[in-house]
């Protein structure tokens, strides 16, 4: 190979690896900036805790949730075989941490949802939904039939808690 192919090559090699430099930047600042606009957390008190969950739990006062855990921390899904299906726009999390006295509300977008819903089951809570057989996995079709309205709410006798719900 001559001088002015290596040359060639060498500069074909090092603008490949710009690019891909570029390309990962971007893509970490668009994951960054995305988790920011949609995941926020800030430190407060029992009390004011206590006070958004009362809230956002006002709007589905009398509505059964679609996941009921047990004392046992076992889930009980109640599923709507025979609902018609309606786009999920959202899916919404409160969760507050005693401990760490943080309180976080998540937002996810319906598409993400989709694009998140590998095989069509879905994760919520780290609970695995919830087993290994398909009765007990949560999939989008049983959010979407389920429709807007309560998912999940779960209290700890310790100050914590998790609601979900979807729009």
């Amino acid at each position: 190979m001559d001088e002015k192919a290596k040359r060639t090559w060498i500069s074909i090699v090092i603008a490949g690896v710009i690019i891909v430099g570029v390309l990962a930047v971007a893509v970490v600042g668009g994951t960054a900036a995305f988790l920011y606009s949609h995941i926020h957390a800030r430190v407060i008190g029992p009390e004011d805790a206590n006070q958004a969950f009362t809230e956002a739990r006002a709007r589905f006062a009398g509505q059964q949730p679609l996941i009921e855990l047990t004392h046992d921390d076992e889930a009980v899904i109640h599923r709507d075989q025979l609902g018609s299906r309606r786009e999920v726009v959202a899916l919404h999390a409160l969760v507050y941490d005693e401990r760490a006295r943080k309180l976080t509300h998540v937002d996810v977008p319906g598409w993400l949802l989709h694009f998140m819903s590998a095989g069509g089951h879905l994760r919520l809570a780290n609970l695995d939904m919830f087993g290994d057989d398909d009765q007990t996995k949560l999939t989008l079709d049983d959010l979407e039939r389920h429709g807007p309205g309560l998912i999940m709410d779960v209290r700890r006798g310790h100050g914590s808690g998790l609601i979900v719900w979807t729009e």
